[in-house]
C-alpha cells in the first residue's frame, strides 16, 4: 500500500509537471503565435501590393517595405516576412512604373516622388481595414526604396513613428551629374540614360526642387535608422552622414550604421537591424 507520504510527493511532482508543460505551451504560443503566415497580392487604389501577415485576426502595427530601382515588390518578401513574424502588418507596393505597373518611363527622382505621393491614398485605404492600426506606421526601403522612405516621412501626411532607409540618401542633390540621376526607366521599356542637354538640365532641377534634405526638420518626432555600406559607390553615405550631423541636433532616435566591407547590398544583418528597430520603435 502506497504511504500518505509517498502520495503527496507524487501528487507535488504531478502538478510541477503539468505547471511545466503549460508553461513550455504558453511560451510557445506567445513566441510564435497561433496564426501562419499569410503572403498575398492585391490591388490597392489601383497599385499592386503583397500583403504579408500573421493571419489570426489581430490588428497589427503597420510596416511599408519599398523595392529599389529597376526591381519590384517580391524583391522585399525576406524582410516582409521576418516583419510578419514578428507581428507586423506588412505591405509592399510595386513602385511608380515598376513591377505589374504600367506607366510611362519617368526619370529615377520622378518615380521617388510620384511613389510618395501616392502613399497617402495607399496608407488611407487600410485605414479601415481591421487587420492594421495605420496610426502605427513604419516605413524602410532599399536605395531608390530609402530615397521614397525619407521623401514620404518628410512630406507625406500619415506621420511615421519610424523610419529605417538602407543603402538611400536624403540628399538627392549628390546625386546630380550620375548616370543614376540621368536614367529613365519603366517596367515595360526598361532604362536609357538621357543624353539631351535640355533633358539634363530639367532633371537636374526637379532634383534640386525635391531634396527632401532642405527640410530635414519634419524628421524631428520621427525615429530614423539608416544604414549604408561602406563600400557603397553606386550611392555613397555622404547624405546620411549630412543627416544625421544636423537632424541629432534636434532629435535624439537618431541612428546611422555603416556596416564594413559592404557595397551597395542589402545583407541579413540590415534586415535584422530593421526588424528590431521597428520592434523597439513602432508600437
Amino acid at each position: 500500500m502506497i504511504k500518505k507520504k509517498d502520495r503527496i510527493a507524487f501528487i507535488v511532482l504531478l502538478f510541477l509537471f503539468i505547471l511545466m508543460i503549460y508553461f513550455v505551451a504558453s511560451q510557445y504560443n506567445f513566441n510564435h503565435g497561433s496564426g501562419e503566415i499569410t503572403s498575398r497580392t492585391v490591388l490597392v487604389k489601383e497599385i499592386p501590393v503583397v500583403e504579408t501577415y500573421l493571419d489570426d485576426g489581430k490588428q497589427r502595427p503597420m510596416i511599408i517595405v519599398q523595392h529599389g530601382f529597376k526591381n519590384k515588390k517580391e524583391a522585399t518578401d525576406e524582410l516582409a516576412k521576418k516583419l510578419a513574424g514578428k507581428g507586423f502588418f506588412v505591405i509592399a507596393p510595386d513602385a511608380y512604373a515598376h513591377g505589374q505597373r504600367g506607366e510611362s518611363p519617368a526619370s529615377l527622382v520622378e518615380i521617388i516622388v510620384n511613389t510618395s505621393k501616392e502613399y497617402d491614398s495607399l496608407i488611407e485605404a487600410y485605414s479601415k481595414d481591421r487587420r492594421t492600426d495605420i496610426t502605427k506606421l513604419g516605413i524602410t526601403g532599399f536605395s531608390m526604396g530609402g530615397c521614397i522612405t525619407f521623401y514620404y516621412a518628410v512630406y507625406g501626411e500619415h506621420h511615421p513613428e519610424a523610419i529605417a532607409p538602407v543603402i538611400s540618401t536624403p540628399d538627392f542633390e549628390q546625386l546630380i551629374g550620375s548616370r543614376l540621376s540621368r536614367s529613365i526607366y519603366s517596367s515595360a521599356q526598361g532604362v536609357v540614360i538621357a543624353e539631351d542637354e535640355n533633358t539634363i538640365t530639367a532633371i537636374d532641377q526637379y532634383i534640386i526642387k525635391n531634396s527632401p534634405f532642405k527640410d530635414y526638420k519634419n524628421l524631428k518626432d520621427v525615429a530614423v535608422l539608416m544604414q549604408n555600406g561602406e563600400l557603397d559607390d553606386y550611392v555613397t553615405s555622404d547624405g546620411v552622414y549630412r543627416l544625421e550631423h544636423v537632424l541629432s541636433d534636434i532629435n535624439p532616435k537618431v541612428q546611422l550604421l555603416i556596416i564594413p566591407e559592404t557595397k551597395h547590398q542589402v545583407t541579413g544583418e540590415m534586415t535584422d537591424n530593421i526588424v528590431a528597430f521597428m520592434e523597439q520603435n513602432v508600437y
